[in-house]
């Protein structure tokens, strides 16, 4: 052979050893599950926030896998049973309590200590992370609850101002409806059937589900019947509402936004809502915190990334949460989904927060008044039961004491199968 050939030779049988040693190069991958998305979430986080982590992270891939809500629970259940569990992974806001009971949740207090970012976040939101002290995710996406009206309704009724107590919220509402014989055109208050408006009622009343402990039910207390009395007579007494709920216009546009309702309690969605289907209507709506009884309160409503204790890479596996949670990536996460960012500096750095000022209004109640569902590993039995009693008082299939009573009762024989296991 030749030297030429002799050296051609040698560098093929080079460059098939590199490429072999390549190929074996073992890449560091990281899974990520994401429950809140959209087609522009998915391109952020595809085309540019996770290959900038990988750009800054040699040798590390992530999988990004978009989990719908309906199948998270079974993957996730079914994922840590078979050992290969998310590194990082998204939940609601009714979930710490019950992943850090089964050690499903890898508690995060160290990492927040070193870290030291966690004064920047909104209370209402970091608590939704928090089971007894630790600390267990770190806040994605905020929902703060308030009331919205409709300004101009409001002053041909007479009122200057949103009302500020129930008695004014009744009043305001039955001044506001309009109604053809039984049927309702425009509701004064456009409600749902829902355990969450009712939890909002209880907290503004002085209320609570359970006490602090988390071992007994509180649903018996005269707090707790005198507001779930008022949510059922908004509906039966006052009539602001039919009990079936008004219809959506078109089988799309959502009431508020369809003209046909006063006010209602919810997110910025209703902000959303009101821009898409009636721009015109923007100026004249309103934002407020629900009318109080006892307390001021915004319920607030916030989903978070959490990391597996499965994980074999959990330094790496904080990286990317902390990562998400940079400012800029924060909020331009919340812009893909119009949520509110659970972190100050995000929302600063948040141009659609900007563009959208009412949304400003939503992230000054959520500061001053902002509460999260207390952390319980039950929350998703105890929403359940809720739904049903609060279902029974506003279809008068009970009272609102009996309801509340009865499921007082099957609450706390939940509480205490937990209570004797521990």
């Amino acid at each position: 052979m030749t030297q030429r050939g002799l050296w051609l030779a040698a560098l093929g049988l080079g460059v098939v050893f590199l490429c072999g040693c390549a190929r074996g190069e073992k890449r560091t991958e990281l899974e990520l599950w994401i429950a809140d998305f959209n087609q522009d979430t998915r391109d952020l986080l595809d085309k540019e926030l996770i290959p900038r982590f990988e750009a800054a992270h040699p040798g590390v891939k992530v999988n990004t896998q978009y989990v719908y809500w309906t199948h998270l629970d079974e993957k996730l259940t079914i994922s840590f049973a078979g050992g290969v569990a998310p590194d990082v992974f998204q939940v609601g806001a009714e979930y710490v309590g019950g992943l850090a009971y089964r050690g499903m949740a890898e508690p995060l207090d160290e990492y927040v200590a070193r870290w030291g970012e966690a004064d920047d976040y909104f209370p209402a939101s970091w608590s939704t992370c928090v089971y007894r002290g630790r600390v267990y995710g770190l806040p994605y996406l905020s929902a703060p609850r308030v009331l919205l009206y409709r300004r101009d309704l409001l002053r041909e009724a007479g009122f200057e101002r949103p009302p500020d107590t129930w008695e004014e919220l009744a009043e305001a509402a039955e001044r506001m409806t309009v109604r053809r014989g039984e049927i309702i055109d425009l509701a004064g208050m456009n409600l749902l059937v829902s355990w969450q408006i009712f939890v909002e009622f209880l907290w503004e009343n002085g209320g609570r589900i359970f006490d602090e402990e988390g071992r007994r039910s509180l649903l018996d207390s005269p707090e707790a019947i005198e507001a779930l009395q008022f949510y059922a007579d908004l509906y039966n007494k006052h009539r602001v509402c039919p009990t079936a709920g008004m219809p959506v216009a078109g089988g799309a546009v959502p009431v508020f936004a369809s003209k046909r309702a006063a006010m209602e309690i919810m997110n910025q969605f209703g902000i959303y809502n009101v821009k898409k289907y009636a721009p015109e209507l923007l100026p004249e709506v309103g934002i407020a915190a629900t009318p109080r009884r006892k307390e001021r309160v915004v319920s607030v409503y916030t989903d978070w990334l959490a990391m597996s204790p499965q994980s074999p890479h959990k330094e790496l596996a904080w990286e990317l949460m902390t990562f998400l949670m940079e400012p800029e990536n924060l909020a331009a996460y919340n812009a893909t989904l119009f949520f509110i960012p659970p972190r100050r500096s995000a929302v600063e750095a948040a141009g659609f927060m900007a563009e959208n000022p009412q949304l400003g209004e939503f992230v000054s109640l959520m500061e001053e008044y902002g509460r999260s569902l207390p952390a319980i590993p039950e929350w998703f039995d105890i929403r359940t039961g809720l739904q049903a009693a609060v279902e029974a008082a506003v279809y008068q299939t009970k009272t609102p004491e009996q309801a509340l009573r009865d499921y007082s009762r099957e609450l706390d024989e939940l509480l205490a199968e937990r209570v004797e296991r521990e």
